[in-house]
Parts: structure tokens; sequence; C-alpha cells
């Protein structure tokens, strides 16, 4: 049987074992009592609540934790649903109160019930209430109404499920506040940045008629680009140059040799993008999650789970291995020894390469993102960012909001930006080393892997995490803001290197490979080893994840720590061996299906899609209203179309009015300084460095 063949009925067999239901997923018996359990969310009307009571309208939005009650049958169904690890706590509520209705309902109420039903402080873990900066007043509410309401949602508890809890408000708007914010500087900046923006397309593209106009930016010859002038920098705004650079095909051997990775992104974002719209609907305010449960209570989905979160870190190993190419590939055909002022020159390039994309979707959160905001609990979402974005966004620009102020963090995709800039400025200092003392390579490579695997084994054990990812919707309910997990382990760099160090060794062995002309891959000793046993590994660790879901993790473990920096290393390493073999043997293979304009489109915009993605999955749980959004398989499927088409287009907009043209005008500069220098000098001693 062929090695395909024999992987295809291996995965089948396996994923037809774990299919099958398990003891920690919720099975649906002859006695189903799920449906007894009171609502996660339940919002009042708002707007009849502001049209009842419009001369002094208030509405606030509680948390509510049940009351244990060991008497209770109902309590016992809570207790049993909340203690399965893909189930959400469901003795934690949300509830949306019209203040002056519970002040009228409470005053109508017997003395003795109103003493019965004021309950003291009673919490569960995990919980957090998310907190507004710009909501000043809140403090002074919940000293006014905090009694009122914990009265009142209290009393609707009792008559319909003969239980009690405890209600703290979280938010609370009047008939003024959920209108949009009104018009400020940021406003102001961000229209005329992109009005500005679509008038120099526009201009560009008409302009943009001349034959030496027409080629695009990285088609220019030498003596045409030292000739053009500084002041038709503006032209770079043409849609004719951009839509090039979206499309143009692999020329140089590089490029060629790793066109694949095209299709490999493309593909990884539509897969990623089907990720979190799943979470999303997870951590919204939604009427039936039950589907959602009871499918990631399944085994197979456990395993997943386990494995579904590392394919981020894949988009490191390429970062890694791409930097070590083109940089070995600038070494040698410069002929001499590179300076550290490369170093500058990299981190400057790639700083302007990101920044201004970043600015543009940073001014649109503080801005007119609050216009998408309707819901009674779409502060969740919307107004939570757009203040943590005016707080904390300029930690954003320096990169390191992964490791401060993670209650409170500015787009939190953009930890993975953050990650990948900190493994660059290790990165290049790294490859310069090797580079300038080539007796450091073998100590370095040694170096980079111990702190590879010490590092995830110190981190894992120190904040006792498990070995593997773990499914929690009950951190869900928080929108990550309280999530321990990533907080201290996912998002930051150190614990990860392991990746990044992967792609740059594989990135170290293509250029010995095409550096040798006697030397192939097939042929290195060893190599078939390596390109069975990391995915076996990450396959046969992956299987075992539900094991761990019964694991005590008060108290630290040494061999689930040493358990889990193998199970990154490993993943590493796959990733690592497969982009090596898809650049040195299986390159060619399927060239026609890289170099479609199509596929090379889509990729291209991977970086705007990862961008915009969570502005365009907040739009789908807005709005929610009585006892939330719906929720189905088809409209799970039908959300993940919309978001992929959604993404894609915002992302080919910014393309267009951003990303390329400033890209291409900074290229210009630093080539017309290069070319500048080769003048003065009269031979070009080095070229600038090529961010990736």
């Amino acid at each position: 049987m062929a090695p395909a063949r024999r992987a295809i009925v291996i995965l089948l067999f396996v994923f037809v074992i774990f299919s099958q239901p398990g003891s920690s997923g919720g099975d649906r018996q002859a006695g189903d009592d799920y449906d007894r359990m009171p609502p996660l969310f339940y919002y009042e009307n708002v707007t009849d609540c502001f049209a009842r009571y419009s001369a002094s309208g208030l509405y606030c939005v509680v948390k509510t934790v049940i009351k244990p009650t060991p008497g209770s049958d109902l309590w016992r169904t809570i207790e049993k649903y909340s203690q399965l690890p893909s189930y959400h706590d469901h003795a934690l509520l949300d509830r949306g109160l019209c203040v002056d209705a519970c002040d009228a309902l409470v005053k109508q109420l017997d003395p003795s019930i109103v003493q019965l039903l004021d309950t003291e402080r009673v919490t569960t873990a995990p919980y957090h209430l998310l907190s507004l900066p710009s909501e000043t007043e809140l403090s002074e509410r919940r000293s006014q109404y905090g009694k009122l309401l914990n009265v009142c949602a209290n009393y609707k508890l009792w008559q319909q499920y003969n239980l009690t809890g405890y209600s703290e408000i979280e938010r609370c708007t009047t008939k003024e506040t959920p209108a949009p914010a009104r018009i400020d500087g940021y406003h102001v900046v961000l229209a005329t940045i992109v009005l500005l923006a679509i008038t120099l397309v526009v201009c560009a593209t008409v302009s943009d008629r001349r034959p030496m106009r027409t080629i695009n930016n990285n088609e220019i010859p030498k003596h045409l680009l030292d000739s053009q002038p500084a002041g038709l920098l503006w032209l770079e705004f043409s849609l004719r140059r951009t839509w090039r650079q979206l499309v143009a095909p692999p020329r140089t051997i590089l490029q060629r040799d790793f066109a694949f990775v095209e299709l490999f992104r493309l593909l990884a974002v539509f897969i990623i993008l089907a990720i979190h719209v799943s979470m999303c609907f997870a951590a919204a305010p939604i009427a039936n999650v039950r589907p959602l449960e009871e499918f990631f209570a399944l085994p197979v989905s456990l395993v997943a789970v386990s494995i579904f979160p590392f394919q981020v870190h894949t988009f490191f190993t390429i970062s890694g291995m791409l930097l070590t190419v083109h940089f070995l590939h600038h070494a040698s055909s410069s002929g001499r020894r590179i300076s550290w002022s490369y170093l500058g020159q990299a981190i400057i390039v790639r700083y302007l390469r990101i920044f201004p994309l970043l600015l543009v979707v940073w001014l649109y959160h503080v801005s007119w993102f609050d216009r998408l905001s309707q819901g009674p609990g779409d502060y969740r979402y919307i107004e939570l960012e757009k203040d943590n974005c005016r707080a904390n966004g300029w930690l954003n620009f320096l990169f390191i909001n992964n490791y401060f102020r993670h209650g409170n963090m500015c787009m939190q995709q953009s930890w993975h930006l953050a990650a990948d800039f900190q493994f660059f400025l290790i990165g290049v200092p790294f490859l310069l080393l090797i580079h300038r003392h080539p007796r450091l390579r073998k100590p370095l490579i040694v170096t980079a892997i111990c702190i590879s695997v010490v590092a995830p084994i110190a981190n894992l054990y120190h904040h006792q995490f498990p070995g593997v990812v773990l499914t929690n919707f009950k951190q869900l309910r928080f929108v990550f803001y309280a999530h321990r997990v990533l907080q201290f382990d996912y998002m930051l760099f150190h614990p990860h290197t392991c990746s990044y160090f992967a792609g740059i060794f594989a990135g170290l062995a293509y250029h010995r490979l095409r550096s040798d002309s006697k030397l192939a891959l097939p042929s290195v000793w060893g190599i078939r080893l390596w390109k069975w046993v990391p995915p076996s590994l990450v396959l046969l660790q992956a299987s075992f994840a539900p094991l761990f879901y019964d694991l005590d993790y008060r108290r630290p473990m040494l061999w689930n720590a040493v358990y889990g920096a193998v199970h990154r290393c490993s993943w590493g390493t796959m990733c690592a061996v497969g982009i090596l073999y898809g650049a040195t043997t299986w390159r060619g293979r399927y060239a026609p299906i890289h170099r479609h304009p199509v596929v090379l489109l889509l990729s291209r915009l991977s970086f705007g899609v990862f961008m915009v993605q969570f502005c365009v999955l907040k739009s789908l749980a807005r709005n929610a209203a009585g006892f939330g959004i719906e929720f189905s398989w088809k409209i799970y499927f039908q959300s993940v179309v919309y978001s992929w088409v959604g993404c894609y287009t915002a992302a080919l907009v910014l393309a267009l009015l951003v990303e390329f043209p400033c890209a291409a005008i900074c290229k210009r500069l630093l080539s017309s300084q290069k070319h500048s220098a080769v003048r003065r000098n009269g031979t070009d001693k080095e070229s600038l460095p090529k961010d990736q």
C-alpha cells in the first residue's frame, strides 16, 4: 500500500474511533434535563425600557452567579453539565434588566421576600467582570442600584427555577448612551486618510499611462529607477501597479522554490477563519449553545483542539525560514561580510512594512467601529475594544502588547504580529552572528535548541498549565480577557521559539542544499526518519489529549511540562521539514496551482485578512436580544462563507488603498538611498534587507 493511502486509512480509523461519544461529552439520554436549566443569556427589551421610562431610563447588564443548592435537582443538573470541559458554566448567567421596571417590581414585594432575595456575594471560577475605561459612573451605579438589581434578578430566578444567586452590574446605559460617540479627532484623522488615499488612487490610476510608469516597481530597471523623480512617488498608488504586485508570478529561483507557500498560506487562513467563527459563536450570546458544546465534547474534537491552535505557529516557521533564506542569499551574493548596520536597516524596513495598515485598522477601532453596536450586549465586543484601543493602542505600535495589559488588550488578534516581530528581533542577530563568526554556528544552534526545549518546559511547569491545549468554553464567556493560558503562554514568544528556530534551521539546510549541487535532500542521512517522526509524534501526542482533562493541575507536574514541550517542538519540526521538502523536492510538482493568479491574490491578502478578521467576526455576534442570536450548523456554514468574503473584500480594499502602495513607496525610497550610495562609492557593497 502506498504511503499516502496508508496515511489516509490511518486517519480515517482514528477519526472513527475518536468520533464515538466518550465520558467527557454530555450525552443526550432518555431523561434529558439540559433544557431545564436557566438560559445563559437573557436581555430585556432595551427599546421598550427607554420608551416607558424616557425621563430617567436606565438599562443595566448584570452577571448572576447561581448559589449552590445541594437539595435541588435542578442545581445538580447545572453542576453536572458545568463540570464538563466543553460546556459553559451554566451557573453563570448574563441578564439585561430595565432598572426602573425592577424598581417598580421590588417596591411591590413583601419586605421579608426582599430580605430573602438580598443575598450575599457568591462567585464561581473562572469569573471576570469586563471593565470599560470610558464608563466612569459604573462604581456609583453599582453602589446605587446594586442591591436593587440583585433582588430583581433573584426574584425572577426564584420564581421560574426556585434558585437564588448574586448579581453584579457589568454595564449600564441610558437612552443617550447607545448612540455612537460624537465625532472627534480620531474620526477626522481616519476619514482624512481614507479620502486622501482614494484621491491618490484615482489620480495615480488616471495619470499612470506612460510606458515607464506602467512598469511595476518590482520590474523597474536600475537606470529608470535612478532617473525617475521622487515627486512621482504618488504614482505607486496606481491600481495597475498594485494589481501587478498582487498577482505577479514568481520569477527568481527563490520565488519559484517557495511558490507552494502561497497555496499553503491560503488554505491555512481559510481554516483559521472557520475555527474563529466557531469560537465567536461560543463566546457570543446565543440562544442554543448546546450543539457547539456537544460537538466540542466529542473525543475527536478534543484531539483536534489540541492541534488547531498550533496552526498559527506554522506562520512563525515560514517567517523564520524565509528570513534565513533571503539573508543567506544576500550574504552570498554580496561577496563580503555584512555589517551590523544591517540589523537597524532590517528593523526599519520591517516596521515600515507593517505600520501603515496597522495604523489604519487601529484608527478604525478607536473611531467608527462603535457604529456596529446595536444590542445591549454588544459592549462586550465593540465598546470594550474601542476603549482598550484608545487606552492601550500604543503597546501595539511597540509590538509588546502580547506581554502587557492582557486584560485590556487592543485588537487581540495582533498578539501574533507582536510575537512575530519579537522573533524577528532575535532572528536577525542570530543570523548575523552565524554569518560574521562561522565558528559560533554549532554553539548557537545548540543554544537555540536548548532554549526551544527548556523555555516551554519551565513556563508550563511554573504556571501549572496542561501539556496540550484543552477545550474550555468557560473562558470564552469573558472574550479571552481572563484566559490564563493565553495570557501567560499562548500569546508569548519565548515559550514558542521552537517553531521559529525550526524555520531558521530549515533555511540553513535549504541554503546548504542549494549551494552544494552534489547534495540532495533524499540522500541526507536520517532524513526519512525526520520526515515521518515529527508528524507521527504530533498525531500520537494529540490522540492522548482527552486524558489530560482528568488531571489535577493544582500542583506542577514535570512530565506534563516535558510532554507539552515535545508536542510543540514536534509541530515546529514537522512544519520545517515539510517546507524544506516543498522547496527542494516537491517545488515543481504542482507549479500551475502555485502560480495561479487567484491563489497568488488571495495569499497576498493574508496579512490584511489577519488584521480585519475580528472586525468581521464581531459583526456576526452583534445585536443580540432576548435569549440571544440563533445558532445552527446551517447558520455556522453561512457565517463562515460570510467571514471569508467579508475579510478578503476588506483586505483587498486596504491592499489597494494603503498596504501595497505604502510598501512600494518605502521600497522606492530605500532603493534610491542604496543606489545613491552605490554611485558615491562606485560599487554595490551591500543591498538592503528584504522584509519577510
